[in-house]
């Protein structure tokens, strides 16, 4: 195998190595997981912990927060009608 070859692979295995790390670091709150733990996971482990990420069961209270605060800020414009 060539060198320069090798040294090529080498140098996209690593960006692919980081790309993985950043990625498994940014999403890591959507599952309810902790970012700097999957960051360091996804450095260390690369591809494969960015795949347990996605695999793993979400935890209690993850998910889209802003679809809640969208439902309770359109509640508030309404007045809820008095029991007689």
């Amino acid at each position: 195998m060539d060198p320069i070859y090798t040294g090529g692979l080498i140098i996209v295995g690593a960006v692919l190595w980081v790309v993985c790390a950043i990625y498994a670091y940014r999403h890591a709150p959507d599952f309810g997981r902790t970012p700097i733990n999957w960051g360091i996971l996804g450095i260390v482990f690369g591809p494969i912990a960015l795949m347990a990420l996605y695999v793993m069961p979400k935890k209690a209270g993850s998910g889209d927060s802003a679809a809640k605060r969208s439902k309770d800020a359109y509640a508030e414009r309404y007045e809820v009608p008095k029991k007689r």
